[in-house]
């Protein structure tokens, strides 16, 4: 099978294409548009596969060739050394050296979802992050406040009907310019926030799977919408424990001598966003009343960290939204495992 090789750019990709036996048969430059990459891709003949590294444009490229070719390769750009930390990096090298990690298979291949899990996945994370910049600025409106004495519990301080009482008590009209810019840009955020969320229910009616997911202690609208887009299609894990590893929530242990060496060790690896909203379901679940808190409990009283817990309860979380995704039906409380406290 031919190799072809894209070390891809906004304006254009390097292309590199090499037969079976490792022979350059093709090298050149390629406009980065759908219509020019198909057109170069058909004009070599025979069984054939493209590789590129993951990253902005992946998604093009992969809509465009993946009906032209035998077998097409997202890899991770991360784990390319052989690529990365080349003294003597350029386009032609790079695209040359990544057909070789190709052929001697050394690539890590990155799902490409397909749409509407594209879009959807692009704008759970947009939710997310407009989420972390309003929490910082919250945490900014309040460190302001008690920079100068100012003392308040809970959101009354962000409530427009008590911002003019905050207002009179700073000491000058430059801090209530900061405070007052720091409303405006909240209330803007507010405003961006509510409409994400419509749009991401309008797109969520497509997806019934999203109905069962909140049946789930713990899972409320972020969590299933976070999980969704991240997972994609649960039947693309071979197992448990891949989908675990997956959302960073599988287990590492050091082999030396065929032996197991030192303790075994939670991931630091996988999804953050997937891994960040299970763990706060999980939290959440843990202090209501149901299964997963009796697990959780069962875990404590055995001696295990409450840390060791909560990730035990996230990894089941995880295992019962694929439970309910593969089989369509509803969270039951029952089915869910209660380890004895000995265990």
């Amino acid at each position: 099978m031919k190799t072809i090789a894209l070390d891809v750019h906004q304006g254009c990709c390097q292309l590199a294409a090499y037969s079976q036996q490792g022979e350059m048969l093709l090298e050149l430059k390629v406009p980065t548009t759908a219509d020019e990459l198909r057109r170069v891709v058909r004009g070599i003949p025979g069984p054939k596969r493209v590789v590129f590294e993951e990253g902005s444009l992946s998604g093009l490229i992969y809509d465009a060739l993946a009906p032209e070719v035998d077998e097409i390769i997202s890899c991770d750009a991360t784990r390319n050394a052989l690529i990365g930390r080349a003294e003597d990096s350029n386009d032609e090298k790079d695209a040359q050296r990544l057909a070789l990690l190709a052929r001697a298979g050394a690539l890590h291949a990155v799902y490409v979802p397909p749409e509407p899990f594209r879009t959807w996945r692009s704008l759970v994370r947009y939710e997310h992050s407009m989420t972390r910049a309003a929490t910082s600025l919250k945490n900014r409106i309040k460190g302001l406040c008690r920079r100068y004495g100012l003392h308040y519990e809970g959101k009354e301080v962000y409530r427009s009907t008590e911002r003019g009482q905050v207002l009179k008590q700073l000491p000058s009209m430059a801090v209530r310019w900061q405070m007052n810019s720091l409303y405006r840009r909240l209330d803007e955020l507010r405003t961006e926030q509510v409409g994400a969320h419509r749009i991401l229910g309008h797109l969520g009616k497509t997806m019934p799977v999203l109905k069962r997911l909140k049946t789930i202690p713990g899972f409320g609208a972020l969590t299933a919408r976070t999980v969704v887009a991240w997972i994609v299609d649960p039947s693309r894990f071979t197992s448990r424990k891949a989908l675990s590893s997956y959302a960073g929530l599988g287990l590492g242990q050091s082999v030396t001598g065929w032996k197991p060496v030192g303790r075994t060790r939670a991931s630091r690896r996988g999804q953050k966003e997937l891994k960040r909203v299970l763990f706060i379901a999980a939290r959440v679940a843990s202090q209501c009343e149901n299964a997963l808190a009796r697990r959780y409990q069962a875990r404590r009283e055995a001696g295990w960290e409450d840390r060791k817990a909560i990730r035990d309860v996230a990894r089941t979380l995880l295992f019962i939204a694929r439970a309910v995704w593969l089989t369509g039906k509803e969270y039951r409380d029952e089915n869910v495992a209660i380890p004895s406290p000995q265990n």
